[in-house]
Protein backbone atom coordinates (compact mmCIF):
# COMPACT_ATOMS: atom_id res chain seq x y z
CA UNK A 1 0.00 0.00 0.00
CA UNK A 2 0.80 3.42 -0.73
CA UNK A 3 1.41 5.27 2.40
CA UNK A 4 0.87 8.53 1.01
CA UNK A 5 -2.44 7.49 -0.57
CA UNK A 6 -5.38 8.47 1.48
CA UNK A 7 -7.64 5.64 3.38
CA UNK A 8 -11.05 4.59 2.38
CA UNK A 9 -12.50 6.30 5.96
CA UNK A 10 -10.50 9.73 5.15
CA UNK A 11 -12.15 9.82 1.62
CA UNK A 12 -15.69 9.11 2.87
CA UNK A 13 -14.85 11.30 5.84
CA UNK A 14 -13.99 14.22 3.16
CA UNK A 15 -17.04 13.26 0.78
CA UNK A 16 -19.41 13.33 3.47
CA UNK A 17 -18.50 16.49 5.05
CA UNK A 18 -18.61 18.22 1.27
CA UNK A 19 -22.33 16.81 1.16
CA UNK A 20 -23.30 18.07 4.46
CA UNK A 21 -22.15 21.52 3.46
CA UNK A 22 -24.19 21.55 0.16
CA UNK A 23 -27.07 20.53 1.88
CA UNK A 24 -26.56 22.98 4.75
CA UNK A 25 -26.20 25.62 2.60
CA UNK A 26 -29.27 25.12 0.86
CA UNK A 27 -30.54 24.93 3.94
CA UNK A 28 -29.05 28.36 4.94
CA UNK A 29 -29.72 30.09 1.16
CA UNK A 30 -33.46 28.90 1.91
CA UNK A 31 -33.17 26.68 -1.55
CA UNK A 32 -34.74 23.61 0.45
CA UNK A 33 -37.05 21.83 -2.48
CA UNK A 34 -39.46 20.56 -0.38
CA UNK A 35 -41.95 17.79 -1.45
CA UNK A 36 -45.42 19.16 -1.97
CA UNK A 37 -48.78 17.52 -0.91
CA UNK A 38 -50.21 15.32 -3.30
CA UNK A 39 -52.94 17.43 -5.06
CA UNK A 40 -55.51 15.44 -4.02
CA UNK A 41 -54.76 16.16 -0.41
CA UNK A 42 -54.16 19.63 -0.60
CA UNK A 43 -57.35 20.54 -2.24
CA UNK A 44 -59.23 18.54 0.34
CA UNK A 45 -57.80 19.61 3.10
CA UNK A 46 -58.19 23.39 1.97
CA UNK A 47 -61.48 23.01 1.49
CA UNK A 48 -62.10 21.48 5.12
CA UNK A 49 -60.57 25.20 6.23
CA UNK A 50 -63.76 26.38 4.45
CA UNK A 51 -66.85 26.66 7.05
CA UNK A 52 -69.39 26.14 4.68
CA UNK A 53 -67.59 22.92 3.17
CA UNK A 54 -69.82 19.61 2.75
CA UNK A 55 -68.32 16.23 3.42
CA UNK A 56 -69.89 15.11 0.26
CA UNK A 57 -67.25 17.74 -1.25
CA UNK A 58 -64.97 16.29 0.32
CA UNK A 59 -65.47 12.49 -0.40
CA UNK A 60 -66.04 13.79 -4.53
CA UNK A 61 -62.43 14.69 -4.29
CA UNK A 62 -60.96 11.70 -3.06
CA UNK A 63 -62.79 9.53 -5.36
CA UNK A 64 -60.69 11.33 -8.02
CA UNK A 65 -57.34 9.35 -6.70
CA UNK A 66 -58.12 5.21 -7.00
CA UNK A 67 -55.37 5.21 -4.33
CA UNK A 68 -56.40 7.30 -1.90
CA UNK A 69 -60.00 5.92 -2.40
CA UNK A 70 -58.81 2.39 -1.81
CA UNK A 71 -56.90 3.89 1.65
CA UNK A 72 -59.61 6.24 2.96
CA UNK A 73 -61.73 2.76 2.59
CA UNK A 74 -59.30 0.55 4.34
CA UNK A 75 -58.71 2.65 6.90
CA UNK A 76 -62.66 2.87 7.59
CA UNK A 77 -63.22 -1.00 7.71
CA UNK A 78 -60.19 -1.67 9.88
CA UNK A 79 -60.19 -3.27 13.23
CA UNK A 80 -59.76 0.36 14.77
CA UNK A 81 -63.07 1.91 13.60
CA UNK A 82 -65.13 -1.35 12.73
CA UNK A 83 -67.50 -0.35 15.73
CA UNK A 84 -70.48 -0.22 13.10
CA UNK A 85 -71.96 -1.79 9.47
CA UNK A 86 -68.93 -2.19 6.93
CA UNK A 87 -68.73 1.23 4.71
CA UNK A 88 -68.90 0.82 0.78
CA UNK A 89 -68.45 4.32 0.09
CA UNK A 90 -65.92 7.04 0.17
CA UNK A 91 -68.86 9.34 1.69
CA UNK A 92 -69.23 6.63 4.00
CA UNK A 93 -65.82 6.43 4.96
CA UNK A 94 -65.34 10.43 5.56
CA UNK A 95 -68.36 10.52 7.37
CA UNK A 96 -67.48 8.14 10.09
CA UNK A 97 -64.25 9.75 10.18
CA UNK A 98 -65.41 13.14 11.12
CA UNK A 99 -63.50 16.62 10.06
CA UNK A 100 -60.68 16.07 12.72
CA UNK A 101 -59.55 12.12 11.69
CA UNK A 102 -60.07 13.09 7.87
CA UNK A 103 -57.51 15.78 8.09
CA UNK A 104 -55.59 13.28 10.10
CA UNK A 105 -55.71 10.72 7.47
CA UNK A 106 -54.83 13.14 4.74
CA UNK A 107 -51.93 14.07 6.34
CA UNK A 108 -50.78 10.88 7.12
CA UNK A 109 -50.81 9.48 3.74
CA UNK A 110 -49.01 12.73 2.21
CA UNK A 111 -46.22 11.75 4.86
CA UNK A 112 -46.23 8.75 4.17
CA UNK A 113 -45.35 9.37 0.17
CA UNK A 114 -42.54 11.50 1.66
CA UNK A 115 -40.98 7.98 2.98
CA UNK A 116 -41.07 6.67 -0.93
CA UNK A 117 -38.06 6.71 -3.21
CA UNK A 118 -36.86 4.93 -5.94
CA UNK A 119 -33.71 5.03 -4.88
CA UNK A 120 -32.87 1.69 -2.81
CA UNK A 121 -30.95 2.79 -0.06
CA UNK A 122 -33.48 5.46 0.60
CA UNK A 123 -36.14 3.09 0.86
CA UNK A 124 -34.68 0.74 3.37
CA UNK A 125 -33.28 3.66 5.92
CA UNK A 126 -36.59 5.07 5.03
CA UNK A 127 -38.91 1.62 6.34
CA UNK A 128 -37.16 1.90 9.39
CA UNK A 129 -37.71 5.75 9.49
CA UNK A 130 -41.48 5.31 9.19
CA UNK A 131 -42.06 2.34 11.79
CA UNK A 132 -40.36 4.37 14.28
CA UNK A 133 -42.60 7.23 13.39
CA UNK A 134 -45.84 4.81 13.27
CA UNK A 135 -44.77 3.68 16.42
CA UNK A 136 -44.51 7.10 17.85
CA UNK A 137 -47.66 8.40 16.79
CA UNK A 138 -49.80 5.31 17.99
CA UNK A 139 -48.13 5.95 21.32
CA UNK A 140 -47.91 9.62 21.34
CA UNK A 141 -51.99 9.50 20.58
CA UNK A 142 -52.29 7.18 23.78
CA UNK A 143 -50.27 9.09 26.00
CA UNK A 144 -52.24 12.02 24.82
CA UNK A 145 -55.41 10.62 25.90
CA UNK A 146 -54.14 9.17 28.82
CA UNK A 147 -52.44 12.60 30.54
CA UNK A 148 -55.06 14.85 29.33
CA UNK A 149 -52.59 16.50 27.31
CA UNK A 150 -54.54 17.83 24.09
CA UNK A 151 -56.24 16.60 21.20
CA UNK A 152 -54.97 12.36 20.58
CA UNK A 153 -54.98 13.31 16.82
CA UNK A 154 -52.30 16.11 17.29
CA UNK A 155 -50.25 13.32 18.94
CA UNK A 156 -50.72 10.99 16.43
CA UNK A 157 -49.65 13.76 13.67
CA UNK A 158 -46.41 15.04 15.78
CA UNK A 159 -44.99 11.54 16.68
CA UNK A 160 -45.58 10.94 12.89
CA UNK A 161 -44.24 13.78 11.45
CA UNK A 162 -41.39 14.33 14.16
CA UNK A 163 -38.74 12.73 11.62
CA UNK A 164 -40.24 13.87 8.78
CA UNK A 165 -36.91 15.72 7.40
CA UNK A 166 -35.12 12.39 7.13
CA UNK A 167 -36.28 10.75 4.17
CA UNK A 168 -35.97 14.65 2.48
CA UNK A 169 -32.09 15.08 3.96
CA UNK A 170 -31.14 11.27 2.71
CA UNK A 171 -32.63 12.52 -0.99
CA UNK A 172 -30.74 15.80 -0.52
CA UNK A 173 -27.65 13.77 -0.12
CA UNK A 174 -28.27 11.53 -3.14
CA UNK A 175 -28.48 14.80 -5.26
CA UNK A 176 -25.24 15.99 -3.40
CA UNK A 177 -23.46 13.02 -3.84
CA UNK A 178 -24.09 12.66 -7.56
CA UNK A 179 -23.01 16.71 -7.66
CA UNK A 180 -19.84 15.71 -6.21
CA UNK A 181 -19.05 12.42 -7.90
CA UNK A 182 -20.97 11.88 -11.32
CA UNK A 183 -20.97 8.97 -12.49
CA UNK A 184 -19.28 7.32 -9.80
CA UNK A 185 -21.59 7.93 -7.31
CA UNK A 186 -23.55 4.44 -7.77
CA UNK A 187 -20.25 3.29 -6.79
CA UNK A 188 -18.20 5.38 -3.96
CA UNK A 189 -21.58 6.17 -1.51
CA UNK A 190 -20.37 6.89 2.31
CA UNK A 191 -20.92 4.71 4.48
CA UNK A 192 -23.59 4.28 6.82
CA UNK A 193 -22.30 6.01 9.93
CA UNK A 194 -21.28 8.82 7.79
CA UNK A 195 -24.69 8.87 6.10
CA UNK A 196 -26.88 8.75 9.40
CA UNK A 197 -24.98 11.48 11.13
CA UNK A 198 -25.52 13.95 8.48
CA UNK A 199 -29.09 13.12 8.60
CA UNK A 200 -29.49 13.24 12.59
CA UNK A 201 -27.81 16.38 12.22
CA UNK A 202 -29.44 18.20 9.90
CA UNK A 203 -33.12 16.94 9.71
CA UNK A 204 -34.56 18.55 12.25
CA UNK A 205 -34.45 21.68 10.24
CA UNK A 206 -35.97 20.60 7.33
CA UNK A 207 -38.56 19.07 9.07
CA UNK A 208 -40.01 22.47 10.28
CA UNK A 209 -39.54 23.84 7.11
CA UNK A 210 -41.96 21.02 5.96
CA UNK A 211 -44.65 21.75 8.93
CA UNK A 212 -44.17 25.45 7.79
CA UNK A 213 -44.88 24.56 4.18
CA UNK A 214 -48.25 22.25 4.95
CA UNK A 215 -49.36 24.58 7.59
CA UNK A 216 -50.20 21.55 10.58
CA UNK A 217 -51.72 22.43 13.96
CA UNK A 218 -49.46 24.38 15.81
CA UNK A 219 -49.18 21.81 18.45
CA UNK A 220 -47.72 19.14 15.85
CA UNK A 221 -45.32 21.81 14.70
CA UNK A 222 -44.00 22.42 18.19
CA UNK A 223 -44.11 18.22 18.56
CA UNK A 224 -41.51 18.20 15.13
CA UNK A 225 -39.42 21.65 16.38
CA UNK A 226 -38.71 21.00 19.79
CA UNK A 227 -38.72 16.93 19.95
CA UNK A 228 -35.30 16.58 21.56
CA UNK A 229 -36.06 18.29 25.28
CA UNK A 230 -38.98 18.81 27.65
CA UNK A 231 -40.92 21.83 28.32
CA UNK A 232 -40.95 22.23 31.61
CA UNK A 233 -43.06 24.97 31.18
CA UNK A 234 -46.03 23.70 29.69
CA UNK A 235 -46.10 20.08 31.41
CA UNK A 236 -49.27 18.60 29.74
CA UNK A 237 -48.57 19.11 26.57
CA UNK A 238 -48.81 17.33 22.96
CA UNK A 239 -45.15 18.52 22.32
CA UNK A 240 -43.69 16.49 25.84
CA UNK A 241 -46.54 13.70 24.87
CA UNK A 242 -44.50 13.22 21.64
CA UNK A 243 -41.22 13.52 23.27
CA UNK A 244 -42.53 10.94 25.88
CA UNK A 245 -43.21 8.38 22.88
CA UNK A 246 -40.01 8.92 21.09
CA UNK A 247 -38.02 7.94 24.28
CA UNK A 248 -40.37 5.10 25.22
CA UNK A 249 -40.01 3.82 21.24
CA UNK A 250 -36.23 4.02 21.59
CA UNK A 251 -36.29 1.96 24.64
CA UNK A 252 -38.41 -0.70 23.07
CA UNK A 253 -35.72 -0.92 20.03
CA UNK A 254 -38.12 0.62 17.20
CA UNK A 255 -35.79 2.95 15.98
CA UNK A 256 -32.96 3.35 13.44
CA UNK A 257 -29.57 4.90 14.31
CA UNK A 258 -27.34 4.30 17.56
CA UNK A 259 -29.33 5.20 21.49
CA UNK A 260 -27.19 5.79 24.42
CA UNK A 261 -29.72 3.16 26.99
CA UNK A 262 -29.01 5.45 29.98
CA UNK A 263 -30.18 8.58 28.34
CA UNK A 264 -32.82 7.42 26.94
CA UNK A 265 -33.77 5.43 30.09
CA UNK A 266 -33.74 9.14 32.06
CA UNK A 267 -35.40 10.35 29.40
CA UNK A 268 -38.35 8.53 29.82
CA UNK A 269 -38.72 8.49 33.94
CA UNK A 270 -38.74 12.42 33.54
CA UNK A 271 -41.44 12.00 30.71
CA UNK A 272 -43.48 10.13 33.00
CA UNK A 273 -43.00 12.02 35.76
CA UNK A 274 -43.88 15.37 33.97
CA UNK A 275 -47.23 13.95 32.07
CA UNK A 276 -48.24 12.84 35.71
CA UNK A 277 -48.00 8.58 34.13
CA UNK A 278 -48.36 6.23 36.71
CA UNK A 279 -46.14 3.37 36.76
CA UNK A 280 -48.17 0.70 35.79
CA UNK A 281 -49.94 2.75 32.85
CA UNK A 282 -46.43 2.49 30.47
CA UNK A 283 -46.51 -1.07 30.08
CA UNK A 284 -50.10 -1.10 29.43
CA UNK A 285 -49.22 1.91 26.16
CA UNK A 286 -46.33 -0.19 25.44
CA UNK A 287 -48.68 -3.94 25.09
CA UNK A 288 -48.80 -5.08 21.81
CA UNK A 289 -47.32 -1.68 20.17
CA UNK A 290 -45.19 -3.23 17.80
CA UNK A 291 -47.78 -5.64 16.07
CA UNK A 292 -50.01 -2.15 15.77
CA UNK A 293 -46.77 -1.07 14.09
CA UNK A 294 -46.97 -4.04 11.65
CA UNK A 295 -50.33 -3.97 10.88
CA UNK A 296 -49.91 0.14 9.78
CA UNK A 297 -47.31 -0.51 7.98
CA UNK A 298 -48.76 -3.43 5.17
Amino acid sequence: MNPAAPSAGAANGRLAEQMEKIVLSRIGSDQLVLPPMPAVALKCLTLLKDPEFSLKEAATLIERDPILTVQVLKLANSAAMATREPVHSVLQAVTRFGVQKLRTFLIEVSARKVFESRDARIVEAARGVWEHSLAVAILARDVVAFSNSGAPDFGYLGGLLHDIGKPIVAAMLLEAEKAILGSKASVQWIGSAEWIGIIQRIHRQVGVALAKKWEVAEPVYRSIKDCDEYDNSDRLSVANAVRFANAVTKQQGLYVGPVVADDIDALVMIGRSLLGLEADVLPRLTDGLKAKVRDQMT
